[in-house]
């Protein structure tokens, strides 16, 4: 299990996202589909107001605290 870091497919049945082009993998504003990637981070979600299928499970690093 990874906290920060989402192992969903971009644009595949888990993620979910199936919008505009809008960030490339460094987070970086795009238009361009053909550099439209997802960071695997939280963020990448908040871009694209998708949080609710973030892949990742956040709860971990507190588990551990």
């Amino acid at each position: 299990m990874l906290a920060n870091t989402c192992t969903w497919t971009y644009r595949g049945d888990e993620c979910g996202y199936h919008g505009p082009a809008v960030a490339d993998e460094y987070d970086q504003p795009t238009s361009d589909i053909t550099k439209d990637k997802c960071s695997k981070c939280l963020s990448g979600c908040k871009f694209r107001n998708n949080v609710g299928n973030f892949g990742g499970f956040l709860s971990i690093n507190k588990l551990s605290q």
